[in-house]
């Protein structure tokens, strides 16, 4: 992994000093042909076109021999970079040719050399507007892209309307012994603006979720000492309010005696927990019935809603119609955070494998929301990586990697390539090192996850010491595990190739 990270690298400063050069070359040709007083009128005379076609030679050779040198101190480079070069090579008389034609046309329609600079100037500023508002054109005009955007309004909608329900929520519980939802989080593809165009978006929102009164929650991470830990469970105490009894409204669980506590509601012990651990799935049914409670509170005329009690065992599942027929689909995950930390204890169960009721996995969504938003605010960032979301999990329908594993790809190398190196015309070569990074982790057999591990994360990403320490996690086990799965991913990375191949030339 490391040697494809240095080849990243060294791809990206080619780049640069190939792009120099181009820049280079034709302001040398642009001020060589200011020099040789084309006429304003009329035909060319033989002299200059003698001395530009001469001119135009001699660029050649000299861009020629420049790219030569660069290529005889880049032969280190991948395969790959080397057809790059090679590409550039056969395109340049092209592309000088292009220039020269150009910038012949201005000069021709100009009434004096003074006035065809400053209209040279402006249109190129005029160009370079126009490439930035045009950004979104080409490639990025795909059915794959507008689909996508078309959710970012129901996303604000939903959350404003089940935020509307915890507030509710919330104030049902204040004087009762269940957990106490606080403000929610948006999680997941659909709220982080990159849902898969084929799939059905699902609006989840992550439910913090702090003790009651005269309860304490201590997070046991497990025996197995994995990171991240899925066999963490939330332990449940109660604490001594003897001396806050009149502030806390409620009588000591712990020294009150037990006829006198029978005319208060039962702790959080005797509701939700089995044995002394909080139950997700008892959870997940306390906050149905507050949710329908809290829904017939809203009277919200403009839509209706129903839980779907299949789907809702860890979770609590909506189906939420408006007054046109649309069916929102939104999901309230419970969680506990662990200490100041953006890791959570999840009820959201494992996937292909059976969750107990008592435990709570390790969740690094928060931690990963907190690096895709970093990356918008940088000041050479943006949103720009969700194209790049957008199109992967398009291409990935029906395959075997998850769209899981092409987002750990696409953040360690947003973590590695220079975030301007990202925008407009390098969208092409960018998809390209995605393709590239996977297939070197399906050859290695591995793909270490993105935050357990990486010491190279944003200081504003803060994560419990167990994670720093830890080795990485190859999350690419199963495939040295398992040979006919290995098989599967590298006819699946072929798969990828061809159907990326077809979305760009017929734009499905």
């Amino acid at each position: 992994m490391e040697l494809h990270t240095n080849l990243l690298k060294q791809k990206v400063v080619l780049e640069l000093q190939l792009e120099a050069s181009l820049h280079i070359m034709a302001l040398a040709f642009f001020f060589a042909l200011l020099a040789q007083r084309i006429p304003l009128v009329g035909d060319l005379d033989v002299d200059t076109l003698d001395r530009m076609q001469q001119r135009e030679v001699y660029l050649q050779e000299q861009m020629t021999k420049l790219l030569l040198e660069m290529e005889e101190k880049n032969m280190a480079l991948s395969m790959g970079t080397q057809a790059l070069l090679r590409c550039f090579v056969f395109c340049l008389p092209i592309l000088l040719y292009l220039f020269m034609w150009m910038i012949c046309s201005k000069f021709y329609r100009a009434e004096d050399t003074g006035d065809e600079s400053s209209s040279s100037e402006k249109e190129q500023e005029e160009e370079e507007e126009e490439e930035e508002e045009e950004e979104d054109d080409g490639v990025f005009s795909l059915d794959v892209f507008w689909t996508v955007r078309s959710h970012q309004e129901d996303c604000e909608l939903m959350y404003s309307l089940m935020r509307g329900v915890m507030d509710i929520c919330q104030s049902m519980v204040s004087d009762t012994f269940y957990p106490v939802p606080e403000r929610l989080i948006k999680v997941g593809s659909t709220f982080e603006g990159w849902c898969p165009v084929r799939n059905v978006p699902v609006f989840s929102l992550l439910v913090p979720l702090l003790p009651p009164r005269g309860h304490t929650f201590h997070l046991d991470l497990g025996t197995t000492g994995e990171v991240p830990a899925t066999d963490s469970r939330i332990r449940v105490e109660l604490e001594c309010t003897c001396e806050r009894e009149q502030e806390m409204r409620m009588l000591c669980f712990l020294h009150t005696p037990a006829k006198e506590l029978k005319s208060q509601q039962p702790s959080l012990l005797h509701s939700l927990c089995t044995t002394s651990y909080l139950d997700a799935e008892k959870t997940a049914r306390c906050f149905q019935e507050l949710i329908k409670n809290a829904w017939q509170r809203m009277q919200v005329s403009e839509f209706t809603m129903e839980i779907d009690t299949v789907k809702s065992r860890r979770s609590c599942r909506l189906h939420v119609r408006d007054v046109n027929k649309r069916i929102f689909y939104v999901e309230f995950v419970f969680g506990v955070q662990q200490d100041d930390t953006d890791i959570f204890l999840s009820s959201h169960e494992i996937v292909f494998r059976h969750t107990p009721s008592t435990v709570w996995p390790q969740s690094c969504v928060v931690a990963e929301k907190k690096f895709l938003q970093y990356v918008a605010n940088h000041p050479r960032g943006g949103k720009f990586y969700l194209r790049y979301l957008q199109l992967c999990g398009y291409l990935m329908a029906s395959l075997k990697f998850t769209i899981y594993d092409m987002k750990t790809v696409i953040m360690h190398l947003l973590n590695t390539i220079p975030l301007q190196r990202w925008h407009g015309r390098n969208f092409l070569l960018r998809m390209d090192d995605i393709l590239n990074y996977l297939c070197c982790c399906v050859e290695e057999k591995r793909l270490d996850h993105f935050i357990v591990g990486n010491n190279s994360l944003p200081k504003e990403i803060i994560l419990p010491k167990e994670f720093r320490a830890s080795p990485p996690l190859n999350m690419f086990q199963h495939l040295e595990e398992e040979p006919d799965k290995y098989e599967r991913a590298q006819h699946d990375l072929e798969e990828l190739h061809d159907r990326l191949t077809t979305t760009l030339l017929y734009g499905r």
